[in-house]
């Protein structure tokens, strides 16, 4: 895995400065402390910075020009089946001068053009110059596991991994996007082609891109097609995707939480290897919230070294305005802090980690909001009760009092903060420049009601297209903060694909009958995962093999007391920044209407409450940066 930046001119002999290409790259400096790279062509210019994993020879430093064809690529990356592709071309009379799946890339697209894509299995985003046609490509794998954004300028087109590498080059424009900060405090992520800068933008996973003679191909390469397999079979798919997420030239590690999915992963590694691999747990502060004894059985009944990584500035302001800077991104997620200090302490020893990002995603681990086919039952037969108790039901189960759509019913239960609350904070300016949040709105409703043709199936793949992108952009960036490359096996596309396949009750079912009955009257708050079973092939597949009290826990993630930090002395900082100066977040928010809003919160310290001020305060540490 490596950091990437380059500039594709409009005119088509243009000098382009290798100075200007090295200060990009090395914006992204931690993504890649191995190597440092630069090749510039007669219209474009490639720079790289290199973790080496694969083929740790200098021969195999970036940007790459293949010798054959002059093939010219940076890339980020890794290509899971590269061996079996290379004996396949090395058959139709190819050589090869390197040991590396870059070199790989190189010789397939030569091969088989744009069309070679669909044989990779892995992770990557690259840029690749074909000197035979004088076309340049952007490619992006197909779940979007690597980042790659791009932006226009006068003269061209600059693309990196990170937008920190992009805002270095001329021309570019560092606006901030009104509707990415909206969509950031709504959902925690910036969805679509959006980015929190008004002039850059996302390569959509599962696309490519093509620049040649002035002309530009947009073109999505993958979509999922779901296909057919007993649910029994699914973990043979895992642990064959786990083995091929173990092709390195460096040890593995992975990270072991105490919970099902990463569990899982740590198990399939020593069942289809004889690698023993490290297994990091972070520890936080707080008995409620401790999983390491979890995490400890798990990696004894797998035979695995176990080591306990305290973490205890999860919150701290340093720490946070530290990564916010190395992301070039508010940190969206309470736990971004604590997966890069574990990824901290892993890059010690380690320069590959593998973890179970994904499985919440594929099989149903957010059942409160799986469970919006329920939910939209009981709305429809409450219409049916007198409206005196209707009323009553609804506010006691969490339902709105209005007839409401499916649409609003999945948006009230996914967004972080609600609209019409954010909206109330909101200053007029922003309020006009988002459109009353009727543009964000609209292309949530688009994206949710287009991704299938039931609740279940829109659900499902609302989550693979869009919240699983960013998790994964989110896992990327704080584990390569730390120059570390993580490796997510569940996000495999062929798991994908057989986990869009399956029957809601496959994934997700009822504990029994009675618990169905009672689950009517209940918030799904209180009943989700104690009247219901989520992720249930996967603990299915595993009952035999792991510990009992992992296989029936319920989901925790990564637990960090939130509430209790934002109300408390712990948060002071963040509150300082917001209150006792004109923050930056002044242009967008009424600093006056937040300070009510904090002090009326507060007052309950909810955990809901604290990722809202979670969202907020990043985004004002962010916007200082900016």
């Amino acid at each position: 895995m490596c950091g990437i930046f380059g500039f594709i001119a409009h005119a088509r002999d243009t000098s382009l400065s290798r100075d200007a290409l090295e200060r990009c790259a090395e914006e992204i400096a931690h993504r890649g402390p191995d190597a440092a790279g630069c090749y510039i062509g007669r219209n474009f210019g490639f720079a790289h910075r290199r973790l080496s994993i694969i083929d740790l020879d200098p021969r195999s430093n970036q940007p790459f020009v293949e010798a054959d064809t002059g093939i010219v690529i940076t890339y980020n990356g890794e290509i899971y089946n590269f061996r079996e592709l290379r004996v396949a071309l090395e058959k139709g009379g190819a050589i090869f001068r390197t040991a590396s799946d870059t070199e790989v890339i190189c010789k397939a697209f030569a091969r088989w053009g744009p069309d070679c894509l669909h044989k990779f299995r892995g992770m990557f985003a690259f840029a690749l110059h074909d000197p035979r046609s004088q076309a340049t490509f952007l490619v992006r794998d197909r779940l979007g596991i690597k980042p790659l954004y791009y932006a226009d300028t006068p003269t061209g087109l600059a693309f990196a991994s990170q937008p920190s590498a992009i805002l270095r080059w001329p021309g570019v424009n560092a606006s901030i996007d009104p509707i990415g900060v909206s969509s950031f405090l709504s959902f925690r992520a910036v969805f679509g082609e959006r980015s929190l800068f008004s002039n850059i933008k996302k390569m959509p996973p599962g696309t490519w891109m093509r620049l040649q003679g002035g002309e530009r191909v947009h073109e999505r390469w993958w979509s999922p097609a779901p296909g057919e397999m007993e649910s029994s079979r699914i973990h043979h798919m895992i642990g064959a995707a786990v083995e091929e997420h173990l092709v390195a030239d460096t040890p593995v590690a992975t990270l072991l939480s105490g919970g099902l999915d990463s569990s899982i992963v740590a198990y399939e590694i020593t069942n289809r290897s004889s690698v023993k691999p490290t297994c990091f747990t972070g520890v936080v502060e707080g008995e409620d919230y401790d999983e390491s004894p979890f995490a400890a059985e798990v990696a004894a009944v797998i035979g695995a070294p176990h080591r306990l990584v305290p973490l205890t500035s999860t919150t701290d302001i340093e720490t946070v305005t530290r990564l916010t800077a190395l992301r070039c991104h508010p940190l969206g997620m309470h736990n971004e802090t604590a997966m890069h200090l574990l990824a901290q302490r892993v890059g010690a020893d380690y320069k590959v980690v593998l973890t179970g990002e994904g499985a919440d995603e594929l099989f149903a681990g957010y059942s409160r909001i799986y469970r919006l086919p329920f939910d939209l039952m009981r709305h429809s037969g409450l219409a049916w009760i007198p409206a005196r108790f209707g009323r009553t039901l609804r506010q006691h189960i969490g339902l709105p009092n209005e007839r409401c759509s499916e649409f609003e019913l999945f948006l009230n239960q996914y967004a972080y903060f609600p609209i019409d609350e954010k909206l109330s904070l909101a200053k007029k300016a922003w309020s006009h420049a988002i459109n009353n949040d009727e543009t964000l709105i609209g292309w949530m409703k688009e994206a949710y009601l287009s991704a299938g043709d039931n609740p279940a199936a829109r659900i499902a793949r609302f989550f693979v297209d869009h919240h699983l992108t960013a998790l994964l952009e989110m896992v990327d960036n704080t584990t390569m903060a730390a120059g570390v490359e993580a490796r997510v096996p569940f996000t495999d596309h062929r798991i994908v694909e057989r986990a869009l396949s399956m029957r809601p009750a496959e994934r997700l079912r009822w504990r029994s009958r009675w618990a169905a009955v009672k689950a009517f009257t209940t918030p799904i708050s209180s009943f989700s995962e104690r009247l219901d079973v989520s992720k249930v092939p996967l603990r299915d597949s595993y009952t035999q093999v792991l510990p009992s009290s992992v296989i029936t826990r319920k989901k925790l993630g990564f637990p960090l007391p939130l509430g209790r930090w934002a109300a408390g002395e712990e948060s002071r900082p963040f509150r300082d920044l917001l209150f006792k100066s004109t923050p930056a977040i002044a242009d967008f928010i009424d600093v006056g209407a937040l300070r009510g809003w904090y002090d009326a919160k507060a007052a309950r310290a909810s955990d809901a409450f604290g990722r809202q001020f979670w969202l907020i305060s990043n985004l004002e540490i962010f916007l200082r940066q900016h």
